[in-house]
């Protein structure tokens, strides 16, 4: 994949630039700036290594490299994937996240950005990119929306750790444990999979299927 470059400067550094690169299995242990944050979800080592291998392409860090020496600091990353056939062919964010030090300098957005460019490209060539969000993280649901995303429907239980299994019915929601499936078509899928009324639709998490 190419190098993506970004400078700027914030209050925490000084002139600092920013590079897209891929991920690498030793950078598991360069990540508590931003894995130990409360917004960022942890995953088993073996769960990022089938990430590393299987699609090392949409592994990716953001690095940021400060003018004034040469330390290296790992301030982001998108974890994704593909899946599904023919018009369900699509690219899956499974995490995207930001330091919190680096955050509000758009890096999020570079990160999708970049993960878009290389999708919609061969050899992937996708009909479109899908995530899941709570419905109550209003601050990522309206960044999703200024990239172009919208929601496609409601998963009605989609982050129950309970244990006490789905809802008895569809119209059980509860913000906190439900999911937006927010989707952005590319061209070829002729916005298929965007919905006016995409909030009105629901379904359970075994639905989910591709």
């Amino acid at each position: 994949m190419s190098v993506i470059t970004l400078i700027y400067s914030s209050r925490h550094t000084r002139a600092t630039m920013t590079t897209i690169q891929p991920f690498e299995a030793t950078d598991l242990f360069k990540l508590s700036d931003v894995n130990l944050d409360i917004l960022t979800e942890n995953f088993p080592l073996e769960f990022y290594f089938e990430y590393l291998i299987l699609w090392p392409e949409l592994f990716f860090k953001s690095v940021e490299l400060t003018s004034t020496d040469e330390h290296r600091n790992i301030s982001g990353y998108m974890m994704a994937k593909t899946e599904g056939k023919g018009p369900l062919w699509h690219s899956h964010i499974t995490a995207v996240t930001v330091a919190p030090t680096f955050r509000r300098i758009s890096l999020a957005s570079m990160l999708c950005r970049s993960l878009e460019a290389i999708t919609d490209s061969r050899p992937h060539e996708v009909n479109f990119i899908d995530l899941f969000v709570k419905c109550n993280n209003s601050l990522a649901i309206k960044l999703y929306e200024k990239l172009g995303y919208s929601v496609y429907r409601r998963v009605v239980g989609y982050y129950n750790s309970s244990g006490d299994g789905y809802p008895a019915t569809l119209n059980s929601t509860n913000d906190d444990k439900d999911a937006f499936d927010m989707r952005k078509a590319m061209q070829r899928d002729q916005n298929r999979s965007v919905r006016a009324d995409g909030r009105k639709h629901k379904c359970y998490p075994h639905d989910v299927r591709f």
